[in-house]
C-alpha cells in the first residue's frame, strides 16, 4: 500500500481547510479573552486620565491650604514706567508718594589717549596696573575698606590694548574693560581707545587707576602704560588721562517727602516688606494692599481643576438611554466613591460659627445642577473685605479645633492618590485582571495547539483509511472486470 506523504492526497479531503474551520470555531474563547483585555485596557488608561485630573486638584487644593497665600502683599505703583513694586507678607497697606529724582549710574571711563593698534605693545617696560574702587568727594578718593584694591602685572611684550583688557576682565576688580574702535583721525590714522566700566552702580564705586614700574614706583609721565593712569584728585597730564563718559552716581528719591539715597537702582529697605526697581525720573504713587488677587487667581484655578474632575468622571461613567451605550466605566465602583468624595468635600463647613465664613458658598463657590462649580468674584470680594482673616482661617486653619476646607480637601485627595488608595487599588485591581487574562491566554494557547495536533493525527488517520478503501475497491473493480470477461 502506498504511503501518503500529504495531508488530503490520498483521499481528496481538503484537510488543511477542515483543520482551519474547526480551529476557528476552538479560537472563539480566545477572541473573547482579547475582547476583555482590551476592555480592561480601555478601563487602566480612563483611571490614568482621571489620576491626572485628581493630580491637579489635589495641587489646586494645597494651593488654597498655604497659610502665605492670604499673608501676602502687593505693591503697584501708579505708574509702573517710574518704579516697579513687589512686597511680602511683612509689608503694611497704605498709599505713598513716591519721587525719583536720580538713577543709579555705574561709573564709565575713556581714555583720554587715542591709540593707532589694540594688538600692539605701548609700554616699554614692565608694569602693573592697581584698580581700586571707593567714593571721590570733595577732592578726595575714599578706598572702600571691604573691597581690596586688585594689581595686574603688565610684561612689555603683553602690554597691548587687548592683553590689558583680557588681564582686568580675569579678575575680580569690579570693573568691567574693553577695547572700543572710534574710527580714523583727520590724518586717516585708526583711533582705539580703553574704555573702563565699574559692574556696581553708586558713587562708591568709583574708580582709581594706579600705575606702577616693577618696583611699584607709581608712573605719571602720561608715556606708555601711564596713559591708563586715573586718579580723581590729579590734574591731566600727571595722572588723570581719562575721561569720565558717565560719572559714578547714587540713586536719590523722596518717599512722603523724605530723602533718600542708594547706591543702586532696586531699593529693600526703605519701606518694610517692600522691593522698589527705580525706572526713571519722575512722580509717581505708590499703593500697598492685601494681594486678595493672588487668592482670587487660587480659586479660580480650584474650581478649574474640580470641573475638570468631575467631567471627567461623568464622561467615563454615562450611560446613553437613547443608544443603549455604556462609557468604559459605566457602574464602575471606583467612580461612584471618587464621586461621592468630591460632592462631599463641597459641602464642608468650619467652625467656629463666630467665623463670617463657614462654607464655600460664602466666598462665591457654589455648586451647580450637573455638579460642577461656578465661581462669584463678586462674592469672594465681598467677604474678603468683610474679613480677609477669616477667609483665611476658613481655608488654612490646621489646628485641633478647626480645619480649614483646603486643609480637610489635601487630606482626602492626598488619601486618593496614595499607594494604597482609591485610583492605585483599582489600577491594582485592573492590571491583575490583565495578568489573569494573560495566564488564560497562555493556557489556552497550549490547549489549541493540543486541539490542532490532535485534529491533525485524526485526519491524517481518516485521509489514510479512505486512501486504503479507495486501492481495494479499485482493485475489487478490476478483478471483477476480470470475471465478467472471463
Amino acid at each position: 500500500m502506498a504511503t501518503i506523504s500529504s495531508a488530503g492526497i490520498g483521499s481528496g479531503l481538503d484537510i488543511n481547510g477542515l483543520i482551519t474551520k474547526l480551529m476557528a470555531v476552538e479560537q472563539q474563547p480566545l477572541i473573547a479573552l482579547d475582547t476583555k483585555e482590551a476592555g480592561y485596557q480601555a478601563k487602566l488608561s480612563a483611571y490614568g486620565g482621571l489620576k491626572g485630573a485628581v493630580s491637579a486638584l489635589q495641587t489646586a487644593a494645597h494651593a488654597l491650604k498655604s497659610s502665605s497665600l492670604y499673608t501676602s502683599m502687593s505693591a503697584k505703583a501708579a505708574d509702573s514706567t517710574v518704579v516697579s513694586a513687589s512686597a511680602v507678607s511683612t509689608a503694611v497697606a497704605g498709599t505713598y508718594g513716591l519721587t525719583v529724582t536720580a538713577l543709579a549710574k555705574s561709573q564709565s571711563l575713556a581714555t583720554k589717549a587715542d591709540f593707532s593698534s589694540h594688538t600692539s605693545d605701548i609700554s616699554t617696560i614692565d608694569g602693573k596696573i592697581k584698580i581700586e574702587l571707593g567714593t571721590y568727594s570733595g577732592g578726595t578718593f575714599t578706598a572702600d575698606s571691604a573691597k581690596s584694591p586688585i594689581t595686574i602685572e603688565i610684561p612689555t611684550e603683553s602690554s597691548s590694548l587687548d592683553e590689558i583688557r583680557d588681564e582686568i576682565n580675569a579678575v575680580n576688580a569690579g570693573v568691567r574693560a574693553s577695547v572700543v574702535y572710534v574710527g580714523k583721525n583727520a590724518g586717516g590714522t585708526d583711533v582705539y581707545k580703553l574704555s573702563l566700566t565699574a559692574k556696581d552702580t553708586g558713587a562708591a564705586n568709583s574708580m582709581r587707576i594706579t600705575v606702577m614700574d616693577s618696583n611699584d614706583v607709581v608712573l605719571t609721565d602720561n608715556t606708555g602704560l601711564a596713559q591708563l593712569s586715573y586718579d580723581p584728585t590729579k590734574t591731566a597730564g600727571t595722572g588723570n588721562e581719562y575721561d569720565i563718559k558717565v560719572p559714578a552716581q547714587d540713586a536719590r528719591l523722596t518717599i512722603d517727602g523724605i530723602d533718600l539715597t542708594r547706591g543702586s537702582n532696586t531699593i529693600t529697605d526703605a519701606i518694610t516688606g517692600v522691593t522698589l526697581s527705580l525706572l526713571k525720573e519722575a512722580d509717581t504713587t505708590l499703593t500697598i494692599t492685601k494681594d486678595s488677587a493672588s487668592v482670587k487667581s487660587a480659586l479660580q484655578a480650584f474650581v478649574k481643576a474640580y470641573n475638570d474632575v468631575n467631567t471627567l468622571a461623568h464622561d467615563l461613567s454615562a450611560y446613553s438611554s437613547d443608544t443603549k451605550t455604556a462609557s468604559v466605566l459605566t457602574g464602575d465602583s471606583g467612580v461612584r466613591s471618587l464621586q461621592t468624595a468630591l460632592r462631599q468635600m463641597i459641602g464642608y463647613s468650619v467652625e467656629p460659627a463666630t467665623l463670617s465664613v463657614r462654607n464655600l458658598s460664602a466666598i462665591g463657590i457654589a455648586m451647580q445642577r450637573d455638579g460642577s462649580l461656578e465661581f462669584d468674584s463678586s462674592k469672594f470680594d465681598a467677604a474678603v473685605a468683610k474679613s480677609a482673616s477669616d477667609v483665611a482661617t476658613f481655608f488654612s486653619s490646621d489646628t485641633t479645633a478647626t480645619k480649614g476646607v483646603a486643609v480637610r480637601m489635601s487630606t482626602v485627595l492626598d488619601s486618593m492618590l496614595a499607594t494604597n488608595g482609591l485610583l492605585a487599588s483599582r489600577t491594582d485591581g485592573i492590571n491583575r485582571s490583565i495578568k489573569d487574562v494573560g495566564k488564560q491566554r497562555e493556557a489556552l494557547g497550549l490547549r489549541l495547539t493540543a486541539i490542532e495536533k490532535r485534529y491533525r493525527a485524526q485526519f491524517t488517520a481518516l485521509d489514510s483509511l479512505v486512501a486504503s478503501m479507495q486501492q481495494t475497491s479499485s482493485f475489487l473493480t478490476q478483478q471483477l472486470a476480470k470475471l465478467s470477461t472471463t
